[in-house]
C-alpha cells in the first residue's frame, strides 16, 4: 500500500523526484569527500603509536627537552616556554616548547608532538599541569620502547645532582639543584644506612608485588631522634642512592586542606617527600585536631594514606624531635612502615666519622674527646667543631696555593 503510494507520488511529481535525486547526490559526494580523511584515519590508527607524558612523571623535564631538540622546524617549536631551576646557588633558564603543536624528528620516525594542560575532568584545580602527548607515525612498540629508553639515559647523565622540589601552597614548585650525598659522609652508626636503603631498594623494586597483594604502592619513614643527629642529612643521602627526587612539603604554609591535596597531588612519581618536624606541624587532636596554618589533621591523614592517596611508588619520609608528641594515628604500622630512631654520637662512630672525613685534620681526635664529654653529643655539634679547625684539604704538591680551587662550602 505504502509502495504504491510512493510510486504514484513520485511519477506525478517531478519536484519531489528531483529533490530526493539531489539528496541521493549530496550524500554520495559528502561519502566521497570524507573518504581520503577516513582512509588516513584508518592508516593512522593501524601504524602510529601515541604516548602521552604527564607533568607527575620523574622524566617529564626530560621527555620535554629531548622532543624540544628535535623539532623539524628550525631553532624549534614556534611557541617556546622558560622554565627555571636552581644550580649552585643561581637561577638557570632554559627554553623548551610551550603549549604548542610541533613536528619532530627521532630515530628516522616522524613524530607529532602536542604539549597542552592536561584535563581536570571539569573539576576546578588550583594548578595547571601540563600533558606531552606524542604520536610517532609509521611506529611499532618497539620504536616507543627506544625512545623512552634514550630519555631514560639522558636523564640519568643529566642527574648527576640532587634535584630538590620547593612546593609552595598552590601547587606549584621551584626546582634546586644540590650536590648528592655520599653515605660515607654520615656520622651514623656502622650499619644503619646500609639497613634502611637495603630495605628501601626492595620497596622501589617491588610494585608488581604490592599490587597483587592489594597493597598500595607507597612506603612512610618516621626519624626521630634529637636535633642535630643528622635526620635530614641521611633523608638527602637515600634519596641520592636510589636516584629519586626530593619534594619539600611544609605543612605549616597551608591555609586549608584543598591546598594541601593540591600539593600531594602533583608530586612527581617515586618522589621522596620529606616533611620536617611534623610534630609542630598540628595541634593536639583532642584539641580541635586543626593545624595552626588551617590544615585538619585528618586532612594530613587523608593525604597521605586515603582512598585519594598516590600509589606510586612515593616514600614519604617524616622527622622529628620529639616522637612523644606524635598523634598514635600517624604513626602506626600502615602509614609509618619503618620507624627509626637517629641516636646521638657514640664514640667510635664519631672517632670513625673523624678518621674518615678529616683525615687532615690533626687534632681530630682532640675534637671528637671534647665533643663526647658534652652531655648530649650530635654530629652537628662535631661537624661544627672540626669545621673550626684548619680543616681545608693542603694544596696538591708542586700547585701555588692561589691556583688551588677553594672547596665549595654549604651556607646555611
Amino acid at each position: 500500500m505504502l509502495t504504491e503510494l510512493f510510486d504514484k507520488l513520485m511519477s506525478q511529481s517531478p519536484l519531489l523526484q528531483g529533490g530526493l535525486i539531489l539528496m541521493i547526490a549530496g550524500w554520495m559526494g559528502y561519502q566521497l569527500r570524507s573518504l581520503p580523511e577516513r582512509i588516513w584515519g584508518f592508516c593512522r590508527w593501524w601504524t602510529t603509536r601515541i604516548v602521552q607524558v604527564r607533568e607527575a612523571h620523574p622524566h617529564y623535564e626530560h621527555w620535554l627537552a629531548f622532543l624540544t631538540e628535535r623539532a623539524v622546524r628550525k631553532d624549534g617549536p614556534r611557541t617556546l616556554e622558560v622554565r627555571s631551576n636552581w644550580e649552585n646557588g643561581e637561577a638557570v633558564s632554559t627554553l623548551s616548547a610551550g603549549t604548542d603543536d610541533f613536528w619532530a624528528r627521532v630515530h628516522g620516525k616522524w613524530c607529532h608532538v602536542h604539549v597542552c594542560r592536561e584535563d581536570s575532568d571539569g573539576k576546578a584545580s588550583l594548578t595547571q599541569r601540563f600533558l606531552i602527548v606524542v604520536e610517532m607515525l609509521a611506529s611499532s612498540r618497539r620504536d616507543v620502547r627506544l625512545l623512552a629508553d634514550e630519555v631514560a639515559k639522558r636523564a640519568t647523565v643529566v642527574e648527576h645532582r640532587q634535584l630538590v622540589d620547593l612546593y609552595n601552597r598552590h601547587g606549584g614548585c621551584v626546582t634546586i639543584k644540590i650536590p648528592k650525598r655520599n653515605p660515607e659522609t654520615l656520622c651514623l652508626p656502622r650499619g644503619l644506612f646500609e639497613s634502611v636503603e637495603q630495605r628501601l631498594c626492595e620497596f622501589c623494586g617491588a610494585r608488581e608485588q604490592y599490587e597483587w597483594a592489594g597493597i598500595p604502592w607507597r612506603f612512610g619513614v618516621l626519624l626521630h631522634g634529637e636535633p642535630g643527629t643528622g635526620k635530614t642529612s641521611l633523608a638527602h643521602s637515600l634519596a641520592s642512592r636510589l636516584g629519586l627526587r626530593i619534594a619539600v612539603i611544609t605543612l605549616a604554609d597551608f591555609e586549608s586542606d584543598r591546598e594541601m591535596v593540591e600539593v600531594f597531588r602533583c608530586v612527581q612519581e617515586q618522589a621522596v617527600v620529606l616533611i620536617e618536624d611534623v610534630d609542630c606541624a598540628f595541634r593536639q587532636r583532642d584539641g580541635g585536631g586543626e593545624a595552626a596554618a588551617g590544615v585538619s589533621f585528618s586532612g594530613f591523614l587523608n593525604c597521605i594514606d586515603g582512598v585519594m592517596a598516590p600509589q606510586n611508588g612515593r616514600i614519604l619520609v617524616m622527622t622529628t624531635n620529639h616522637l612523644d608528641r606524635l598523634d598514635p594515628a600517624l604513626v602506626r604500622p600502615g602509614r609509618v612502615d619503618l620507624r627509626i630512631e637517629v641516636p646521638t654520637l657514640a664514640r667510635q662512630d664519631a672517632s670513625d666519622y673523624a678518621d674518615r672525613v678529616f683525615p687532615h685534620v690533626a687534632s681530630r681526635h682532640d675534637v671528637v674527646n671534647e665533643v663526647m664529654a658534652l652531655e648530649r653529643p650530635t654530629p652537628a655539634v662535631l661537624i661544627n667543631r672540626l669545621t673550626l679547625q684548619r680543616w681545608h684539604r693542603p694544596a696538591r704538591a708542586g700547585a701555588s696555593e692561589s691556583s688551588t680551587p677553594r672547596p665549595e662550602i654549604a651556607r646555611a
